[in-house]
C-alpha cells in the first residue's frame, strides 16, 4: 500500500525531489507518521489551541488557577512551573499570531481552522511558525496551504533540505535532519526504519 502511494504519487514526488534533493520515500515516511498519508482525522480548533496556551500570561488568570486547584495539583505553586508555563504561553501567543498570518493568506476565518489537539496542521502536521517559514507551493497554483498535500509534500522537502538532509548523506547526517523535524529519537528511527523499508 505504501509503495503503490508512492506509484500513484510518481508526478509530483518526482517533482519534489528534483526541486529539494529529498526522495519520495522519505516524504511519505514522515507522511505515514504524521498522518496516515493524509488520511488520519483533524477535529480540534487550532486557534483554540493556542490561546488556551497563551492566557496563561494574564498574571490575574494564572493566579485564579493556581487558587483554585492547588490543593489538588501542588507543583502549580513551584516557581520552576510558572516559568515553564509562561514560556509555554509565549511560544503559543507567537503560533496564534502566525496562524492569523496564514489563515489571511489563505483567505479563511482562522475560527474554522481545524488541526490536532497540539495545533499542528495538515498532512505534514506543521505548527504555523514553521509553515509560515518552511511552506512551499507544491503544485504551482500560486499558494502555499498546508492542507493541500502537494505542498505538504513540498514543505516536508524544504524542511528537510534545510535540516541538511541529502540523499547521498551519511545516515547521521540524516538522522540529524529528520530529528530536526521531530526531537524524539523514537520519531527518527520510525521514519529511517519506514525509509529503509519504502526504499528496499
Amino acid at each position: 500500500k505504501r509503495k503503490r502511494y508512492i506509484h500513484d504519487n510518481t508526478t509530483v514526488l518526482s517533482s519534489i525531489e528534483n526541486r529539494f534533493g529529498t526522495s519520495a520515500e522519505v516524504i511519505t515516511a514522515i507522511l505515514i507518521v504524521e498522518s496516515r498519508l493524509g488520511t488520519y482525522p483533524e477535529k480540534y480548533h487550532v486557534f483554540f489551541a493556542y490561546t488556551n496556551l497563551a492566557v496563561l500570561l494574564d498574571p490575574a488568570y494564572f493566579e485564579h488557577i493556581q487558587k483554585t486547584y492547588r490543593e489538588q495539583y501542588p507543583r502549580l505553586n513551584d516557581e520552576a512551573t510558572l516559568k515553564r508555563a509562561q514560556r509555554k504561553a509565549r511560544w503559543a501567543l507567537n503560533e496564534l499570531y502566525q496562524l492569523i498570518v496564514l489563515a489571511d493568506e489563505l483567505n479563511r476565518d482562522p475560527l474554522d481552522i481545524i488541526g490536532s489537539f497540539a495545533g499542528a496542521l495538515g498532512p505534514g502536521q506543521f505548527i504555523p511558525s514553521s509553515f509560515m517559514e518552511y511552506g512551499m507551493d507544491g503544485d504551482r497554483d500560486g499558494k502555499k496551504d498546508p492542507f493541500n498535500m502537494a505542498d505538504a509534500m513540498a514543505s516536508i522537502a524544504h524542511y528537510l533540505k534545510k535540516a541538511g538532509w541529502t540523499e547521498n548523506a551519511g545516515i547521521e547526517k540524516k538522522r540529524k535532519a529528520v530529528w530536526h523535524y521531530n526531537h524524539s529519537e523514537v520519531y527518527v528511527n520510525t521514519i529511517m526504519m519506514l525509509y529503509g523499508k519504502l526504499k528496499g
